[in-house]
């Protein structure tokens, strides 16, 4: 997994609950890095799920949720720093439609070793589109989180049903997002 992903995991431990949280969750999982993460450098992906397990035995919270607040905090680094141009994007539907075929394609340029998520989408006669969310790392709440993230930047109210789910056998998830005026 990429660095940047533990060190923004990091920066919101140490926003959320200080510098002592997080040397103690260091200390409870002992990761092979010793807590010294890089941007650019690859990580095992047991890693992060080792602080996410250690994290929610210490808050005594869902390790789902926990997942799911990060993908919120998350969203804003990685709009900040995507390679792909999306600044003329002004709404969340071509936002999120753009993901895979934009987002990731210029991700994937950058950093040809980065495992991304697949996604692939329908749009509802009702107008909520549906994501499919493919990924060995089953990081679909992660997901949830950036995508309410998103929808705050753009300023939009919505509703996000997750019916099937790969946590539950699913072969893939199903996102439904609704838009809401």
């Amino acid at each position: 997994m990429q660095g940047s992903i533990f060190t923004a995991f990091s920066e919101m431990i140490i926003e959320k609950m200080g510098m002592s949280a997080w040397n103690e969750l260091l200390e409870s999982v002992n990761p092979s890095s010793d807590g010294v993460y890089t941007s650019g450098m690859q990580y095992d992906d047991s890693e992060l799920m080792a602080l996410v397990a250690a994290l929610s035995k210490k808050t005594n919270t869902e390790a789902t949720e926990l997942v799911k607040a990060f993908g919120g905090f998350l969203f804003i680094h990685l709009f900040k720093a995507s390679p792909a141009d999306v600044s003329h994007i002004d709404n969340l539907k071509d936002f999120l439609t753009c993901i895979d075929s934009v987002i990731h394609k210029e991700v994937q340029r950058v950093y040809p070793h980065a495992y991304l998520p697949t996604f692939n989408y329908e749009e509802t006669p009702e107008g909520d589109l549906i994501m499919y969310y493919h990924s060995k790392r089953k990081l679909c709440h992660l997901s949830e989180g950036l995508i309410e993230s998103a929808a705050n930047h753009y300023h939009e109210n919505i509703r996000i049903a997750h019916p099937e789910c790969m946590h539950h056998g699913a072969e893939k998830c199903k996102l439904i997002i609704s838009f809401e005026d």
